[in-house]
């Protein structure tokens, strides 16, 4: 977390040298608006362009060189005290953007707590907590109109002493679309009618574009959690540092096309088609959302706090009615023209900013800001890319190389949105206008199809992207530069994909006996924070996103020194996963990137041996395929410019898309009826749901219990072991007693928890009250009596005390690992000491040497057993 400090020299905060630091943004500029001295400094000595209505109040700018990383919880504070220097950024801040109105014009929560009658405290159109309750139950858990009417016919409701207001779940649905509740986005419908099939309108259910993005940028839940400005962060050494959207080459150039003060609201969509059914039935919907860049990360990709918005089910065209000449007409038609109706539903999302101007809107913290909105990332799989850029399928989306050019290693000119319309124009001028035939008709759309397809297009003649570029544009948009990088699609698929299965084919048997691979990955050693695989991976029919994640971890040391694992195979593997886990660094630096360039081309180098051992083979075939024309394995060679425009690709991945689909899609079909018009039905549940999670976080803030608590919040990052499950359970049912730990010399943790590391614990010990006799011989350690008293001695304390004869004994613990900077969450690793299972989990122990990136200095040993001592 870095510092602010105030500009003025004479500020009352300054009292010495190296105090006035402020902990975030907000308290820095909570304070220009309480020192009139403070602010008038900062306003004569900002040199803008342009001059807007009222005075706007800048950012706040970063007066020094360079920042430690750590400051305390308190507003203004001295700069903390480290033995071990701390890692120190300078950053470089966009002169003059993101500007405020000095007067504030109060947040949406404090506007709503200014209309409530002193001394009360409503639960909205809900007369009490039991009534809110019971709608936070009956909404959450999906509860149909009939289900509601059958409980409050009841005799338990009827004669309850604290009856409800409504009597019928009509009258409840009535309450909560009132105006005593936060309203979303209202939802809007529009018939879209394509030229060739005028007989199947489609219907169109969106929502506002700029009211969407004016409630998420107004929510006060983010105050403090916003950017408004770009910036570009450098280390010690004067390396660019990428972390956030706002460190990305992207937002700074799009600042520098708009006016001074303006801010820039980075607009970022994920969308993705995702069955509703599990089987039958072959229901499908097509749902975009909504977030912005200026969220950071970490509150993106947590989705309790909800921060991306449902904007869009898009129809999906499943058959044509009308009557087509022959059969491949009928087998191809129907995809073409859902891309077309795909591209013309966003034409219709995306009109309120065709030719947009600056909007006034109000921020999380409550003060109006000069906003231009920009499209500046886009999350999708490789399918939907294709389609949004109108390209057919096996083609790079990054860069003009043909599909039989895929695995050359020489460098291809960039795409960008005008050569795509370009070759779009080119398809059209090349056609032959027939007698008879209409533009826009069912023949000259499949004959446009035809020739788009052999110029490498999808057969979108008008993508709703073609004026971003241009003057109806606020800023210039590239719609190719839009494309993220999708982590899951692009990075960890390929490994479960082709390399595995590559690779077991080298390794494995030919006869058909054991899977090699199966063998060794069974006698891998459990560890923690590592799967083990007790029955292999050759019965995987389908690969889930842990899976591949857990094999990455153990995959290369099980193919290690296997007969037919050549060190040319072991290199190429090495590579491809190290270019995945460079990839999914949360924390870039230019050597990092230089790095995941290496390793890049390493693999290119070297991937040639899967066809050369017969890794590669054809699954109809049989035969081994010489060539590599896998888009997927081309498009490693442009990850380092997408992070460079763009800020790290922990962001942007297709994992919160899947996540998304659950809440916000599948739990909405559960809630409908199945039938006709079921959209409709999961949009009003949808709306119902959002204002009563926007109830709860007002009233959370409100009753000063901010933040609410989550399940799992309190756990940064994962184990991602196969016991964890069952053992967040445990947790959950027992409670956990979180203890902070002595500071560690030298370890950088952010806020809150400075330099201490926190231990987790569950309330109920594992051996509650062992005789101390017994832990000697369960855990085998017959010196723990000595070490006792050596303890004991080092406390004044002769023998050992009464109370230590019978001990709780905690068999395992959660530590939450330090990080070496700002920019990396910490963890929760699990740290086990289970006599039965003969689990000893290895540890490193800092004895206050250790060095903080390395292994220098730290001492190994095993875990034992935790005993908790006040």
């Amino acid at each position: 977390m870095l510092r602010h400090r105030c500009p003025n020299p004479t500020c009352p905060a300054l009292k010495s040298p190296t105090a006035g630091f402020f902990k975030t943004e907000h308290s820095l500029q909570t304070h220009f608006g309480k020192s009139k001295a403070c602010f008038e400094h900062l306003i004569d000595s900002a040199t803008n362009d342009e001059e807007m209505d009222t005075i706007p109040t800048p950012n706040p700018r970063k007066s020094e060189d360079s920042t430690d990383g750590i400051v305390r919880d308190e507003d203004a504070c001295d700069p903390m005290e480290s033995d071990v220097p701390t890692p120190k950024f300078r950053i470089e801040e966009y002169a003059g953007a993101g500007l405020r109105y000095p007067v504030q014009v109060g947040t949406i929560w404090e506007k709503r707590k200014a209309q409530e009658a002193p001394g009360t405290r409503p639960y909205g159109p809900f007369s009490t907590a039991a009534e809110y309750d019971f709608a936070k139950w009956a909404i959450r858990t999906r509860q149909s109109l009939s289900s509601i009417d059958a409980l409050l016919e009841t005799k338990f409701a009827s004669t309850h002493p604290d009856p409800l207001s409504f009597t019928s779940g009509d009258a409840l649905r009535k309450l909560l679309e009132s105006e005593a509740m936060p309203a979303p986005p209202k939802w809007k419908s529009a018939k879209i009618v394509l030229s060739e099939i005028l007989d199947q309108p489609q219907t169109l259910y969106y929502r506002d574009l700029n009211e969407a993005i004016d409630y998420l940028f107004g929510n006060p839940s983010y105050a403090n959690v916003m950017d408004y400005a770009p910036r570009r962060i450098f280390d010690e050494s004067g390396q660019r540092v990428y972390h956030e959207f706002c460190s990305g080459d992207g937002w700074w150039e799009a600042q520098s096309k708009v006016p001074a003060g303006t801010t820039i609201i980075p607009i970022i969509l994920a969308s993705d088609k995702t069955n509703l059914t599990s089987h039958t039935g072959g229901r499908m919907a097509h749902p975009l959302y909504l977030t912005l860049g200026n969220i950071r990360k970490d509150v993106r990709a947590a989705i309790h706090r909800q921060a991306y918005l449902l904007l869009a089910y898009i129809p999906i065209l499943s058959k044509i009615k009308q009557k087509l000449r022959n059969k491949t007409m009928k087998k191809m038609m129907p995809g073409i023209l859902s891309k077309r109706l795909y591209h013309q539903c966003l034409s219709k999302i995306f009109s309120p900013l065709r030719g947009q101007k600056l909007y006034r809107a109000v921020d999380a913290e409550g003060f109006e800001r000069e906003t231009c909105r920009v499209l500046m990332s886009w999350i999708a799989d490789m399918e939907e890319v294709w389609m949004i850029l109108g390209l057919g399928h096996f083609v790079c989306p990054f860069c003009c190389v043909r599909k039989n050019e895929l695995d050359c290693p020489h460098e291809f000119s960039s795409r960008t949105s005008y050569s795509v319309k370009q070759s779009i124009a080119d398809v059209r001028a090349a056609l032959v206008e027939v007698d008879g035939v209409e533009r826009g008709s069912m023949e000259d759309t499949w004959s446009f199809a035809q020739a788009a397809k052999k110029a490498g297009l999808c057969g979108v003649e008008t993508p709703f992207w073609g004026w971003m570029d241009g003057d109806e544009a606020g800023v210039s948009v590239d719609i190719i530069r839009v494309m993220s990088y999708d982590l899951l699609h692009w990075c960890h698929k390929p490994f479960a994909d082709y390399i595995v299965p590559w690779t077991q084919n080298v390794v494995d048997e030919a006869d058909g006996g054991e899977s090699e691979i199966d063998l060794r990955l069974r006698l891998q050693i459990p560890r923690p924070g590592f799967r083990h695989f007790t029955n292999g991976i050759s019965g995987f029919s389908q690969w889930t996103q842990g899976d591949t994640r857990d094999l990455e971890k153990e995959f290369l040391g099980a193919i290690a020194g296997a007969p037919r694992a050549s060190r040319p195979l072991l290199q190429a593997t090495r590579s491809f996963l190290d270019y995945i886990y460079l990839a999914t660094y949360p924390y870039h630096t230019e050597s990092t990137l230089h790095q995941l360039e290496e390793h890049t081309k390493v693999f290119e180098d070297t991937r040639p041996v899967y066809v050369s051992l017969g890794g590669r083979i054809s699954e109809t075939t049989g035969e081994v395929i010489d060539s590599f024309l896998i888009p997927k394995l081309h498009i490693p060679r442009h990850v380092t410019g997408c992070i460079r425009w763009k800020g790290t690709l922990d962001g942007s991945s297709t994992e919160g898309s899947e996540r998304l689909h659950i809440d916000l899609v599948k739990e909405a079909w559960r809630a409908s009826n199945h039938r006709e018009g079921h959209l409709l039905q999961m949009i009003r549940w949808v709306d119902l749901r959002e204002r009563i999670d926007a109830l709860e976080l007002y009233l959370c803030w409100r009753d000063e219990i901010w933040p609410p608590e989550k399940a799992g919040e309190g756990e940064v990052g994962g184990d991602g072991d196969e016991d964890g499950a069952r053992e967040r359970d445990e947790g959950e049912a027992s409670g956990t007693v979180k203890k902070q730990m002595g500071a560690q010399k030298g370890w950088n943790v952010p806020d809150p928890i400075t330099d201490n590391v926190y231990y987790s614990l569950n309330k109920r010990p594992h051996l509650p009250r062992t005789a101390l006799r017994n832990v000697i011989t369960l855990f085998e350690i017959p010196d723990f009596v000595t070490d006792l008293l050596d303890y004991f001695q080092t406390k004044s304390i002769g023998g050992i005390p009464l109370a230590f004869t019978d001990l709780d004994i905690w068999t395992q613990v959660r530590i939450l690992l330090p990080v070496p900077n700002d920019f990396m969450k910490p963890e929760w690793r699990r740290v086990r000491a289970q006599p039965e299972q003969k689990i000893f989990d290895a540890v490193l122990v800092n004895d206050g040497d250790a060095e903080v990136i390395g292994l220098q200095g730290a001492a190994t040993g095993d875990f034992e057993f935790e005993i908790l001592s006040f």
